[in-house]
């Protein structure tokens, strides 16, 4: 059959306007494919909250979640925002904090992030005061109060930071809600067991008198209800002075029993502080705020489950 010009020229265009509409076509369900694929972009600002993060979006589609801070790193006191950090926090929809201050070095979100959501998990949990001890030459010192930012380390705190989690992914992502609602149900479920794990433990030592080496120690010591008899600062390129060693020989020796514990991301350096009490024990206790890997696992019940075990194998002998 031979076309006239014109039919061919009809044809030509016929094509043409189809291979425009598949173009088109395939472009916008392409978006949509790359749209569903990362719809929700979440940074989690440490190790502690990005646990949390990823337990609660386990299995939702187009969930992203990224720690900023790397889990290396620990507490955050000398941490400051790397250009990466910059690049990922433009990017994200949602940022999760610790808050109770832990994350200062990000400055003033508002004014840099106008448009990101900012999840902070500490909301209506108790804090406590940290001190922070600082000594000259002279050995003078100065005490600047802060507040104890170490909320995860209670398991109960823990709860309430998952609990304030979900509430916010649903109302940032309404899709998944029911998701987010089960995650973190069984997630808190698997929480209250190493609670009543850990009591148990705690309730074996003999003795509940301490001594606590970092503002880390402290929720947890008060969940499982040690008699805090001193909190010293140490670790951090921080260290204790004569007179506050000195009065921390004489409370351990009015205890007679006491319990040494320690953050086991620092040294346990200060054995002689025990030296006139009869009876001691250094418990060096992961606070699950550092790995040395990042991945899926749960580095909080991974922790606190290790910490159960050295409470069991603190004998009386």
């Amino acid at each position: 059959m031979t076309y006239g010009y014109n039919e061919r020229l009809g044809i030509v265009a016929g094509i043409m306007l189809l291979l425009v509409f598949a173009a088109v076509l395939i472009t916008v369900l392409s978006g949509i494919s790359h749209q569903d694929e990362k719809r929700v972009q979440i940074v989690a600002s440490f190790l502690p909250v990005y646990n949390a993060a990823i337990q609660v979006t386990d299995g939702v589609e187009g969930v992203e979640v990224k720690n900023l801070v790397p889990p290396q790193n620990g507490c955050l006191h000398d941490y400051q925002l790397t250009p990466e950090n910059v690049i990922a926090l433009s990017k994200a929809d949602a940022l999760i904090i610790n808050g109770a201050g832990a994350e200062s070095f990000l400055g003033d979100l508002h004014s840099q992030y106008a448009d990101l959501k900012v999840i902070d998990t500490s909301e209506g949990i108790a804090l406590l005061e940290g001190i922070h001890h600082h000594h000259h030459e002279d050995e003078e010192e100065e005490h600047e109060e802060i507040i104890n930012e170490h909320i995860w380390t209670s398991p109960s705190n823990y709860i309430k930071q998952i609990e304030n989690l979900r509430d916010q992914l649903i109302r940032l992502d309404p899709v998944h809600a029911h998701q987010y609602r089960a995650n973190a149900e069984n997630y808190i479920a698997e929480i209250e067991t190493v609670k009543a794990e850990l009591a148990e433990a705690a309730s074996s030592l003999p003795t509940k008198n301490c001594i606590i080496f970092h503002d880390s120690l402290a929720y947890f010591a008060r969940e499982l209800g040690f008699n805090i008899l001193a909190s010293l600062s140490t670790g951090e390129e921080s260290v204790l002075s004569a007179s506050e060693l000195a009065e921390a020989v004489k409370t351990a020796a009015l205890a007679d029993k006491i319990l040494l514990i320690y953050d086991d991301q620092y040294h346990t350096e200060y054995a002689s502080v025990a030296q006139e009490a009869s009876f001691s024990r250094t418990l060096r206790l992961n606070m699950a705020v550092a790995s040395s890997t990042q991945g899926t696992d749960d580095v909080w019940l991974d922790a606190m489950r290790a910490n159960i075990q050295i409470l069991k194998d603190t004998d009386g002998d």
